[in-house]
């Protein structure tokens, strides 16, 4: 059981860090809040590492998750803002709105480049596979008639 739990402790710790980040924004600033995002990611990080779990498609994920879950937050706090009156009327910011929108770009670009990536790899492999299957290996007997063409 103990195997189990040591080979989830990166997902556990980004789940409770995720937990504690939310609980953050609510009670104190960004900046604090934002710091804890970068410590849960490097946690998460050496944990990952330490335990062989690591890939690179799970660091752009969790990195660009954070980067997500930071610019939404960013987004709330500076881009809008609720006025006492009239009673539920909401003011925008620009410039709040304009930085939580690049963040959220940064933090969405990495993760599109890597998908588009990976699905044309996919695709020239489904390729080469096609044009395998689509050529047989001569067989002795064709071999010995003369029943084959050359490449």
């Amino acid at each position: 059981m103990f195997d189990n739990i040591k080979h989830n402790i990166p997902s556990i710790t980004i789940a409770l860090g995720y937990f504690v980040y939310i609980l953050l924004i609510i009670q104190t600033t960004f900046s604090i809040a934002a710091l804890w995002m970068m410590f849960v990611v490097y946690v998460w990080l050496l944990s990952a590492i330490c335990l062989g779990k690591y890939t690179f498609n799970s660091f752009l994920y969790i990195v660009c998750s954070s980067g997500i879950a930071l610019s939404v937050a960013f987004f709330f706090l500076q881009g809008v803002e609720e006025l006492p009156f009239p009673e539920g009327a909401l003011m925008f910011h620009a410039d709040g709105i304009a930085k939580a929108f690049f963040l959220f770009f940064v933090c969405t670009v990495p993760m599109i480049i890597m998908k588009f990536h990976n699905n044309k790899r996919c695709q020239l492999s489904k390729k080469e596979n096609k044009e395998q299957e689509a050529w047989e290996q001569a067989s002795p007997e064709d071999i010995r008639s003369g029943n084959y063409e050359r490449l």
